[in-house]
């Protein structure tokens, strides 16, 4: 896949005629019944064989059809769906568009036409995954002036992929670009519920909505599985490294600031870990928001601290190792495909923002509340609950002044991810009693927590940023132009 940049014929079906499109659907149209825990350790193990795998099957069973059918009414829309998923169908989601997500509108149109039993579909879709796979899209469009969600056959006149996109990561991942010429559904073909909710949209707080719900679900299980599959990976790797090679004499691992590193590695494991154990088992779309940041950005710190620890062997490809004859560790290529993670479901700083936006509108200042026992924690990880109950008192007051600049608000969300880290963290190491190894996992996690809090703070009150001078001076000396032919 990496070279071909294509999925391996037969690998559709194969992955149907193993239940894998259907992890949640019920077992009565043909899928598997897992929960949505178990379906994360399903697609955590694929992402640590196959980034580009797990995505697919991730858009499917994430935001496929089929989790809209808990959703529907009885009718002939479920019936269509139904009977697509009891028959294997590939699925995802259309929304993206060339204009940018983030916009409130969507250029694509859906006109009632025929005194209103069809509508008439005419707009294009960006960065779509599963694009040239799927068999039924649900398509976002402007209807009147709202944003409506329409099922699509992928078979229907009008219905194009007009390409497919490539990445410096997830090679043979199928996202590609949707051409839609007014192509007709019927009517019943619309959902019932308008998108309030669902999308995260910068300026106002996401109504709480089982759209809503779901749509940030969906989004978790496309980020957090391939998320601690590379952190897990990561860990893998900087121990082998570490055990095989010695420096003046002396084996690797036994260095200090080499020990360091490796614990740092473990202790983001550990965080990612603890942060989906806890939003799948006890969901809420501004904690499912805010996990999307805590999970990523934690893969990328161990990916590439691994990268580093290896070197040279940390930047060079699998194949170029194995032919000089040394373990050929995949390190190069996870370490893209874990760049896509803080882009894929919304770029990473408008996450922090969409989730204080969420979050931070039910705040309520000056309700002081007891730090509880917790008698399961070691000595250092009951400081840092201490900690944590200052830091949410000081949040709570910082978050109930309405946000001066978007900046704020972004640092705020920053500051709330972590917070909500150490929660999970210091929560789980104090159900594991006097297990040493999660209390010493949950220390490092909340030592690192506590160094980013104390950098994000201060910036609460920068200053907005004005039109920079001296472009002419700050772009000088470097060639902007592209050359003639390039791809």
């Amino acid at each position: 896949m990496e070279s071909a940049g294509r999925l391996p014929d037969g690998l559709t079906g194969a992955l149907r005629d193993g239940g894998f499109l259907q992890l949640m659907i019920d077992v009565e149209l043909g899928g598997l019944g897992l929960s949505a825990y178990n379906a994360f350790r399903v697609l955590q193990a694929g992402a640590s064989w196959s980034s580009p795998v797990a995505y697919s099957l991730a858009i499917t069973n994430g935001f496929g059809s089929g989790s809209y059918l808990p959703l529907l009414p009885d009718g002939p829309l479920k019936d269509l769906i139904s009977a697509r998923v009891r028959a294997g169908v590939v699925s995802g989601g259309a929304d993206a568009e060339p204009t940018g997500t983030a916009n409130e509108h969507r250029a694509t149109t859906a006109v009632p036409v025929d005194d209103g039993k069809f509508y008439e579909i005419t707009g294009e879709k960006v960065f779509i995954g599963n694009a040239a796979i799927a068999g039924l899209m649900d398509v976002s469009a402007t209807v009147g002036d709202e944003v409506r969600l329409l099922f699509v056959e992928s078979d229907s006149p009008g219905f194009e992929v007009l390409g497919r996109h490539e990445f410096m990561g997830l090679k043979g991942a199928e996202i590609g670009r949707l051409g839609l010429h007014r192509v007709r559904v019927p009517a019943h073909a619309l959902m019932d519920e308008n998108e309030e909710g669902w999308r995260m949209r910068p300026g106002e707080p996401a109504a709480a909505t089982d759209l809503g719900q779901l749509a940030a679900l969906g989004r978790i299980l496309v980020i957090g599985p391939p998320s601690l599959a590379v952190a897990r990976l990561s860990l893998h790797w900087s121990r082998e490294f570490a055990g095989r090679r010695v420096i003046d004499g002396r084996p690797l691992d036994t260095y200090e600031e080499i020990r360091h590193r490796i614990a740092q590695t473990a202790a983001d494991v550990y965080t990612i870990d603890s942060v989906m154990l806890w939003v799948l088992h006890h969901p809420s779309a501004p904690e499912l928001t805010a996990a999307k940041n805590i999970t990523s950005l934690a893969c990328w710190r161990a990916v590439d601290r691994t990268v580093s620890l290896l070197g040279g062997e940390g930047y060079e490809t699998a194949a170029s190792k194995r032919r000089r004859g040394v373990p050929p560790l995949p390190v190069e290529r996870f370490f893209r495909d874990a760049r896509a993670l803080r882009v894929a479901g919304g770029v990473d700083f408008m996450i922090d923002r969409w989730s204080a936006e969420t979050a931070l509108s039910d705040i309520v200042p000056g309700v002081a509340r007891p730090v509880p026992e917790a008698a399961g924690l070691s000595p250092s990880c009951r400081a840092h609950l201490t900690h944590l109950h200052r830091q949410a008192a000081d949040l709570a007051a910082a978050g109930a002044r309405p946000a001066s600049s978007q900046r704020r608000t972004t640092v705020l969300g920053a500051i709330g991810g972590e917070l909500l880290s150490m929660s999970i963290v210091l929560a789980r190491a104090d159900q594991c009693g006097d297990d040493p190894a999660a209390q010493t996992l949950a220390d490092l996690s909340c030592r690192s927590s506590r160094r980013r809090l104390a950098a994000l703070w201060p910036q609460l009150d920068d200053d907005p940023v004005g039109d920079l001078p001296a472009w002419d001076l700050l772009i000088r000396d470097v060639i902007t132009d592209l050359p003639e032919g390039c791809p």
